[in-house]
C-alpha cells in the first residue's frame, strides 16, 4: 500500500509533506505530488482519451460556478460556449497529465484537498482511471478539528444519514459553554438568522437544487412574506465576507419592499447566530454552529446534518413557507443532537487544526488515516 498526496496549493503541499513524513514512520510509503510541471513527463500524451460523460459533467458544474460570479453575470452566451469548449479540452488533457503522474508515483491511494473544484475533480477522475482509491481532507466541521474522509466532503461525506445511528450512539459530546457575544443594535426582538453563502462555492453550485444563488434565496423569502403576511417571522440575513458580489442594491431594495427581512453587510456572525431564535441555511457550516449552540435549524439545500428530528427541511417554496410558520415550535431531538455531535467529535473528525499542525495533530491524522484505510480494504 502506498499513498500519494496531491497538492494544488502551497499551503497544502507544506502540510501534506509534514503528514507524509509522519506516515512514513509508521511503515507506510507516502509521497507528495505538486500539480505544476507534471506535463513535462510527456508520456501523458499517450493517455489522452475522448471526452466522457463524467468530464463533461464536471466542466458544466465548473461553468455554473463561473457564471455565478460577479464578472460571470455580465458575460454573454457566446463567451460561455467558447468557455465550455476550452474547458472540456483542458479537462481531457489534465486528466491524462494527472493520470501519468499518479501511475508514476506507484500509489494505491490518492489523498487531495476538498475534491469538489475543477482540478481536484479531474484528479479524482484520473485516479479512478488508474485504479486508485481517493481520500479527501478539508477544514474541520467543529472548532479545532480537521476533516478526513474516504468518500468526500460536505454533502458527499461518509457521515451516516440514519437518525437511528445517532440515537443509539454511546459516545459523549463534551458540552462547551462559551460566552454569548453582546447583542448587536438594530435586531428585531425575535428573528431567524440566514447567512449568505459564496455564490461560486461548491456548496451552492452542487448542493443547492432550488436556490441557485443568494438572489434566488432573497426572492424566495420575499415570496414567503407576501404569502404569509403578518405571520411572516422576522429574518436577518448577512452577506459572506468572501463573496465578491455587491449586494448594496439588494439591501436597499429590501429596505423598501420588506417589513420583515433585513440584509446586513457587516456585523458579528457569531453574535447574530447566538441571539437568533432560529437559523436557516442552505447548507453552510453555520448550520453546525447552530446545532452546537442548540438553536433550531432549517435547511434549504443538501446538508449531511439535515436529519429528520434534528432539523427542518424546505426543498421548495411551499415547504419554505410551511417551515417558516412551524420553526418557532420545532423541538430538535436532544438525543439525536447529542449523538451526531459526539460522533463528529469522537470518531469522524481529526483533533487539531491542520493550519497549526503540531506533533499531536500529525499523530492523530496518521491514526485516523490508518483506520480509514483499514476499513476500506
Amino acid at each position: 500500500m502506498k499513498l500519494a498526496f496531491f497538492a494544488a496549493r502551497r499551503v497544502h503541499q507544506t502540510y501534506f509533506a509534514a503528514l507524509a513524513d509522519h506516515i512514513k514512520k509508521t511503515g507506510l510509503q507516502a509521497s507528495v505530488i505538486w500539480h505544476k510541471a507534471l506535463w513535462m513527463d510527456v508520456r501523458w500524451l499517450l493517455r489522452v482519451t475522448p471526452a466522457d460523460e463524467a468530464l463533461a459533467t464536471l466542466v458544466d458544474d465548473h461553468l455554473r460556478e463561473k457564471q455565478n460570479s460577479r464578472k460571470g453575470r455580465q458575460r454573454r452566451d457566446t463567451y460561455w460556449r467558447i468557455f465550455r469548449t476550452i474547458k472540456r479540452l483542458e479537462a481531457r488533457l489534465l486528466k491524462a497529465v494527472y493520470q501519468q503522474a499518479l501511475i508514476r508515483s506507484q500509489a494505491t491511494h490518492v489523498l487531495l484537498w476538498n475534491g469538489l473544484k475543477f482540478r481536484q475533480r479531474v484528479v479524482m477522475a484520473a485516479a479512478r482511471a488508474a485504479g486508485m482509491q481517493t481520500l479527501v481532507m478539508e477544514n474541520g466541521l467543529l472548532p479545532g478539528m480537521t476533516t478526513m474522509d474516504a468518500r468526500g466532503v460536505n454533502f458527499l461525506n461518509s457521515v451516516p444519514r440514519d437518525p437511528a445511528f445517532f440515537m443509539s450512539y454511546s459516545g459523549h459530546w463534551p458540552t462547551r459553554s462559551s460566552p454569548v457575544p453582546q447583542r448587536p443594535d438594530g435586531l428585531p426582538p425575535a428573528y431567524i438568522f440566514i447567512p449568505f453563502q459564496v455564490n461560486t462555492d461548491s456548496q451552492i453550485v452542487l448542493f443547492s437544487p432550488w436556490l441557485k444563488d443568494m438572489f434566488a434565496l432573497t426572492d424566495a423569502l420575499l415570496k414567503a412574506e407576501q404569502a404569509l403576511g403578518e405571520k411572516m417571522p422576522c429574518v436577518v440575513m448577512k452577506t459572506h465576507p468572501a463573496c465578491d458580489q455587491d449586494y448594496t442594491g439588494l439591501a436597499a431594495s429590501l429596505a423598501e419592499k420588506s417589513q420583515r427581512i433585513q440584509l446586513w453587510q457587516s456585523g458579528d456572525t457569531q453574535a447574530l447566530i447566538r441571539h437568533a431564535s432560529a437559523v436557516a441555511t442552505i447548507n453552510s457550516t453555520v448550520g453546525i454552529e447552530a446545532l452546537v449552540a442548540n438553536i433550531r435549524t432549517l435547511v434549504l439545500g443538501q446538508a449531511f446534518y439535515d436529519l429528520p428530528g434534528l432539523t427542518l427541511h424546505a426543498g421548495d417554496q411551499t415547504a419554505l413557507e410551511r417551515a417558516l410558520l412551524s420553526l418557532a415550535d420545532f423541538s430538535p431531538n436532544p438525543t439525536l443532537r447529542q449523538g451526531l455531535l459526539a460522533y463528529l467529535h469522537n470518531d469522524y473528525q481529526v483533533p487539531g487544526r491542520w493550519q497549526e499542525a503540531d506533533e499531536a495533530h500529525l499523530t492523530a491524522a496518521c491514526e485516523h488515516l490508518q483506520r480509514i484505510l483499514a476499513s476500506n480494504g
